[in-house]
This record gives structure tokens, sequence and C-alpha cells, in this order.
């Protein structure tokens, strides 16, 4: 795999990945929330850029941990097998998340995280943005972390630890691409209103569409990259 094959692919990932129900809901309703308390226009986008920089350096944080850990450790080649494993597992998770909604164990932030979050969302500060921002992170990598396994997986096959590093730079910033566009149109009053409910009726679909990628990288990084 060529250096601009992986580019894009990483970078394809990325964008893939950036479509994370949580992360969107939360930043909607935490602005909702500070135009209901007429904050104004600065802090909302003070505190609405403050959300998104702690997403980015809390997911980039954990991939270069990953990586990291994987290289140190000298972690064998079947490694790549077993973490297709993983995401065809979840991938079929996922499915059954869309299909049979009312079964038990989902693949979403639990109740008492999302009130963990919204104790720190309601304090308006910039430390407490960033420590929202680090919790919506970690309690959301269940629902959205396989596309990252895979491409960790990806960069330990083909790439050395720096090399790799560059890699989740760009990996993260198309993350958080479609938190910055969303926001810049959020801030308006009329517009949030309307992306909320888009976000709240699609959600489940994305979730499919992610559950659907993820499988297909599983059996690939399993029956073509472990090989």
């Amino acid at each position: 795999m060529g250096n601009h094959s992986l580019f894009y692919l990483v970078v394809t990932a990325g964008l893939l990945d950036s479509f994370n129900p949580c992360a969107i809901a939360i930043l909607l309703i935490f602005i909702a929330l500070m135009f209901t308390l007429q904050k104004s226009r600065r802090v909302i986008i003070v505190l609405g850029l403050t959300y998104i920089i702690a997403i980015y350096l809390t997911y980039l944080g954990v991939g270069v941990g990953l990586l990291r850990a994987i290289n140190l450790f000298n972690i064998p080649q079947y490694f790549t097998e077993a973490v297709g494993w993983i995401l065809i597992i979840w991938a079929l998770w996922g499915f059954k998340d869309y299909f049979f909604p009312k079964l038990p164990l989902r693949l979403s932030t639990s109740i008492r995280s999302r009130q963990l979050i919204a104790k720190w969302a309601e304090k308006f500060s910039i430390p407490a943005t960033l420590v929202m921002g680090f919790f919506v992170s970690i309690f959301g990598f269940p629902c959205t972390g396989g596309i990252y396994l895979a491409t960790l997986a990806l960069l330990h096959a083909k790439e050395t630890y720096l090399k790799g590093v560059g890699y989740l730079l760009i990996y993260n910033l198309m993350f958080v691409v479609p938190l910055i566009v969303i926001f810049l149109g959020a801030t308006n009053r009329f517009v949030i209103e309307k992306v909320i409910n888009f976000n709240e009726k699609n959600g489940p679909l994305f979730r499919l569409i992610m559950s659907i990628v993820v499988l297909g990288m599983g059996l690939v990084l399993v029956f073509y990259l472990a090989r």
C-alpha cells in the first residue's frame, strides 16, 4: 500500500468516524442550552470551540497511547487479525442495536454517563467544557471506536510509530471537521433546532452505516492484511 493510498484511506476513515451521533448531539444540546440561558455569542463560540478541541485532544491521546503500547510491547503480527475479529463482533453488535433496539447492552452512552456529562456542561466554563469533552470522547468510544481501532491496526502493520502519529494527527483533524461545520451553523439559534431534530432522527441510521463500514474493515484486516 503506497503512502498516497494510506493517506487517502486515513482521511476517509476519519471522516466516516466523524459522524458521531453522541458527540454531535451533546454539542448541539450544549449550544441550545446556552441560547436558552441567554449566554453571549462570544461565550457560545469560545465554549463550543473548547469542546471541539477537547474532543480532538482526547481522541488523539487515546490513539497515540494505543499505538505506542502496540509498538512498545512489540505486539506480534496476529494483533491485526485479533483487531479484525473484534471489529466484526463490534459491527454485528451494532446491527443488533439497530434491528433489535429493545435488547439490552447497547453500544451507546449510558444514562449515568450522560448525567455526568450534563453536570460538567452546566458549569459553562473553559475547564469544565474541557472535562465534558474528555468524558464525551471516553464514554462515546464504544459507539464509534471501531473505525479508529481498524485504522490503528492498519498503521501498526504498514508504518513506523512516528509516521503513525503523523497520520493520527490527520485522522483526528478529519474527525472534528463535521463538528466544526455543525458548530458554525448551529451558532444561529434559528438553525440549531432543525439540526438537533435531524441528528435525532438520523442518529440510528448513521450508527448502522458505521457498523457496515466497521464490518468491512474487520473483514479486510482478518482476510487480507493479516495474511
